[in-house]
């Protein structure tokens, strides 16, 4: 069983012997930093000071991460004076901090500094044998950017990495704002449609006599309504402000995927860029025809071109998936 919460952000802990690999953990944070936020990489700076409870320091460590990378050079094994390898020894806490990691199952990377190998499960104590059968990665100074980015892409398999959580962060706003919108939109339509009930039929005489004027006035400006002022049909199913308050969100919404679009996967970016463009474009449409129409029909035709691009950019938005690159 894991020691690791669920609920908090994903954690990585760094496991290195400091006279074999201090150098590379330093990098290496710093370098993991950029892809999964500076405040979820740590690794030990002062070291386990004399008299600690050696069990209680590793597992109140643990606790902390939910996974490790454990650094891995060529004289991580080490000797002791016996000639033995230090990895046995109950007092070694890099051996520690692997054999508790391998009990809880918490996702483990070894990483192979420079010219280091991948120590057989012969090689290594009992408790850490499976250590030998996970797959390493090498990191070599000369190869260190391409080497980071595989490693830090094999990680986000099992921690999102911070444009991983960012663009989940963005795709919950705009989607749960865009379903707001709608909804309260689609209430209010259909609240004021309700108080003008007068008769069994006299609602939907009224939203075809609606559907009727709009009509004659995007094909006829000069269309006249001599009976308008005898029919007690005659509704305004939504004010200006309703009628345009899907495009509240869909405006900011729309400059939101044009900023982050970058950070898409590129096969997937062109259905952001699509839905963003979508929002974009429907706002204008509804600017150029709220201008240009008679502005009795004004609500009904933002209402209408609202209906048409927000789930249109719904449909692209979940396409893309908000796929990391």
């Amino acid at each position: 069983m894991r020691i690791t919460n669920s609920l908090k952000p994903g954690k990585i802990f760094i496991s290195y012997r400091r006279d074999d690999s201090q150098w590379a953990a330093a990098r290496l944070a710093d370098a993991l930093s950029g892809y999964f936020g500076e405040k979820r990489i740590f690794r030990d700076i002062e070291g386990i000071t004399g008299g600690a409870d050696f069990g209680n320091v590793i597992e109140s460590r643990l606790a902390q991460a939910d996974a490790v990378i454990v650094l891995i050079g060529k004289r991580w094994a080490g000797d002791k004076d016996t000639g033995g390898s230090r990895l046995a020894d109950s007092g070694d806490w890099v051996g520690q901090e692997v054999k508790q990691a391998l009990e809880h199952g918490m996702p483990i990377y070894p990483v192979l500094l420079e010219d280091a190998r991948m120590p057989t499960s012969k090689e290594l104590p009992e408790t850490l044998a499976p250590l030998a059968r996970l797959h390493a990665v090498s990191v070599g100074d000369s190869s260190w950017r391409s080497d980071v980015d595989r490693l830090a892409k094999i990680i986000s398999l099992d921690i999102p990495s911070a444009s991983e959580r960012r663009l989940s962060r963005i795709n919950l706003l705009i989607s749960a704002s865009l379903a707001l919108a709608l909804f309260v939109t689609g209430a209010l339509l259909v609240w004021n449609a309700l108080q003008y009930q007068v008769t069994p039929g006299g609602q939907l005489k009224t939203l075809a006599w609606e559907a009727g004027k709009l009509f004659d006035a995007i094909f006829d400006r000069s269309v006249s309504d001599p009976c308008n002022p005898c029919n007690p049909l005659r509704l305004e199913l939504l004010s200006l402000w309703q009628s345009g308050l899907i495009f509240i969100v869909v405006v900011p919404a729309s400059a939101l995927l044009f900023v982050h679009a970058a950070m898409v996967d590129a096969q997937r970016r062109g259905y952001l860029l699509a839905a963003a463009w979508v929002g974009a474009l429907g706002a204008f449409a509804a600017f150029v025809l709220f201008y240009f129409v008679a502005g009795e029909y004004e609500t009904l035709i933002i209402y209408a071109i609202a209906m048409l691009t927000a789930p249109l950019m719904f449909a692209l938005i979940a396409l893309s998936g908000f796929k990391p690159r």
